[in-house]
């Protein structure tokens, strides 16, 4: 394992994780917001202003795009952000920037994603105690299956291991409306979670997925 001892500041914001009324306003940013890591998953922490520090994973692909998560006190998304290697550029949830400081990167074991192994019946589970039944099947289709609202789209192949990329649409899920698209991570931490559905869209939420069996 490999371990890194970095100090960076960031300008970038902690605040407003969850804004619903800008509801996928986000701009993109050209600004280098995190450490160009070689390709690998790493655990990561930044230093805040609480007596503890603030804890993700970063998840480098070949392909030279990028995805950042660090957790709450609850190990709930409080900051995603994603680069693009093809545009160059930064997208997040966060709206205020404010300084970060990066205290630490351990590079840590991971593996690419089958698709086909997602495909399963779940229950997405999200801090507001609401919950969407939903399908994954082995072609690489997400769907819905609450009466109350609809949602379809697919999942495909990232170069990010423990990483998959989802995009949905004609999406009718009030929860979901700042989720049109991002990943399905697997993270063992979360545990029995078998993945979590994460955005990198201003106001999006961070959703949990167990398996329902039905």
């Amino acid at each position: 394992m490999k371990h890194y001892w970095v100090v960076l500041l960031l300008t970038f914001g902690l605040a407003a994780c969850n804004d619903d009324n800008k509801d996928q306003q986000n701009t993109d940013i050209t600004q280098n917001l995190a450490p160009d890591l070689s390709q690998g998953t790493y655990s990561v922490s930044l230093e805040t202003s609480n007596e503890l520090p603030m804890t993700g994973k970063y998840y480098s692909g070949s392909d030279g795009n990028r995805l950042l998560i660090m957790n709450n006190d609850e190990d709930r998304a409080a900051i995603v952000m994603s680069y693009d290697a093809k545009s160059k550029t930064w997208q997040t949830n966060q709206n205020s920037p404010v300084p970060i400081n990066f205290a630490h990167i351990d590079q840590i074991t991971d593996q690419a994603v089958d698709i086909g192994s997602l495909a399963e019946n779940y229950i997405l589970s999200f801090p507001s105690d609401q919950s969407i039944q939903l399908e994954i099947t082995s072609s690489g289709e997400i769907h819905s299956k609450e009466k109350n609202c609809s949602f379809a789209g697919t999942i495909t192949k990232s170069q990010m291991n423990n990483v998959i990329n989802y995009q949905i649409q004609n999406n009718t899920c009030d929860v979901l409306k700042n989720n049109t698209k991002g990943y399905l991570v697997i993270d063992e931490d979360l545990s029995p979670a078998s993945f979590r559905l994460v955005s990198s869209i201003a106001g999006s939420q961070d959703g949990w997925a167990f398996i329902s069996g039905t």
